[in-house]
């Protein structure tokens, strides 16, 4: 049996105000309402629930024996309402599904758990393969995913993005590349052989995308999941790997690595945040997408 959660509340008045005139107007309900309400409470328990003593209903031994509990449940009910309007970090240990971008997974999270935990202490962040574009928006909306960090990719107006940074793309070589001098021309780019990261299993890079545009193609001789994994399979080859700029300044300081511009013009990278428009006031997802454009 399904039960109506508005009949426990007049229950709750009744037997506080031992009188169904005195529950009516506590509850802003006319007197055949809470009546009516009484009646199919009766039903549900099998019990009078209350007696008419004069001008008091007095509570049977069934209702005596409920109230404590209904009592508790509403006040759980209660609770849960104003939960759902506030966010404290200090005290919440609420779990965050972020998708990322790989590209920028090892240098966004470092200083976005840096500042999560210097306010949330108990707070935990999920980071995750990046959804598919033809997945984002089912994810964002069934709460799979909280926030997606991505590219600038084209969603419907349910979604609700921010651009959080601009990048340069760039190539990575190892130190000292015997085939590349002071600069990396074209003809060399597309001559030696790279490496492509990316949690997708096939399709092309985004550099890839626009290389075809100009009718020239790279050779792709290792695809692998992690940039951090690429960064050191080029540092110790003659492979090359093309990465937004502040990510390959990153590993720059953690690998002999050098960096040149890319020798063909291509479009800045954006990256993009994203979230589902029912979230958009959610205390708790606008919290996170703040720390999330202060760690940037």
């Amino acid at each position: 049996m399904r039960a109506d959660l508005n009949l426990f509340t007049v229950f709750e008045a009744i037997y506080c105000e031992g009188n169904i005139t005195k529950a009516a107007v506590v509850l802003n309900l006319s007197q055949p309402a809470v009546s009516h309400s009484l009646n199919k409470l009766r039903q549900q328990f099998d019990d009078p629930l209350f007696v008419r003593q004069g001008n008091e209903m007095r509570p049977t031994s069934v209702a005596k024996n409920v109230a404590a509990d209904v009592r508790e449940a509403l006040h759980q009910l209660q609770v849960c309402l104003q939960q759902s309007k506030q966010f404290e970090p200090a005290t919440s240990t609420k779990e965050f599904n972020i998708a990322i971008h790989s590209s920028i997974e090892a240098m966004l999270l470092p200083p976005l758990m840096t500042n999560i935990r210097a306010e949330s202490p108990s707070i935990n962040i999920k980071s995750i393969h990046r959804a598919r574009r033809t997945e984002l928006e089912n994810k964002l909306a069934s709460g799979d995913i909280d926030l997606a960090l991505d590219i600038l990719v084209p969603v419907s107006d349910n979604i609700l993005h921010t651009q959080l940074d601009q990048n340069d793309l760039v190539v990575v070589s190892r130190s000292q590349h015997h085939s590349i001098k002071d600069n990396l021309d074209l003809p060399t780019y597309l001559a030696l052989e790279h490496v492509v990261s990316s949690s997708r299993s096939t399709g092309q890079g985004i550099e890839d995308f626009f290389l075809g545009r100009y009718s020239v193609h790279r050779k792709i001789a290792l695809r692998c999941q992690h940039t951090l994994a690429a960064i050191r399979v080029i540092a110790a080859s003659d492979m090359l790997l093309t990465l937004p700029k502040n990510a390959a300044l990153m590993y720059q300081k953690m690998l002999d690595i050098e960096i040149y511009p890319l020798p063909i013009e291509l479009p800045n990278i954006d990256m993009h945040m994203y979230w589902h428009v029912n979230v958009d006031e959610d205390p708790a997802n606008k919290w996170l997408r703040n720390k999330a454009i202060i760690s940037i």
